[in-house]
């Protein structure tokens, strides 16, 4: 979403896009875990904060033994929980924005200003974005490959 700021301070977009784009941001949460195992999830915050508390005594050694068999259990450390969470999060704004900015001018450069953010920043989790892109032809129209 921090690819909208531009677009919203020169009023291409609205303030209701921008609130649009936050909810959808949102509901990409509740979808992703609607998509996740009861179990699972119980057992995420379960372990999460013993995690932490081994984190925070060990000096933060994610290498301690009893931390690599807390991630293992719950699909991951907590921070790569929270960045798989929240980048479906942020891929579900870039669907709503895809279909909602389609037909703008500046269509091109927002999406290659999302590419160029998920390069910098998301890089293990391109795939999703560019799956994204994909489905609406963005990346013909525009530099996203």
């Amino acid at each position: 979403m921090n690819s909208l700021e531009p677009y919203e301070s020169s009023q291409l977009l609205g303030p209701n896009v921008l609130a649009a784009t936050k909810i959808a941001h949102e509901f990409g949460h509740v979808m992703k875990i609607a998509e996740t195992s009861a179990e699972l999830y119980k057992l995420q915050v379960k372990l999460v904060p013993i995690y932490n508390k081994i984190f925070l005594s060990n000096g933060h050694n994610v290498d301690d033994p009893q931390l690599v068999e807390l991630a293992k259990q719950m699909g991951g450390n907590p921070v790569q929980l929270w960045e798989d969470r929240e980048y479906w999060g942020e891929a579900n704004a870039m669907l709503f924005l895809r279909d909602r900015v389609a037909k703008e001018s500046f269509h091109c450069r927002l999406f290659n200003k999302i590419k160029r953010s998920v390069e910098a920043y998301a890089k293990p989790y391109e795939d999703r974005f560019t799956e994204i892109a994909r489905s609406q032809g963005v990346t013909y129209a525009c530099s996203w490959k």
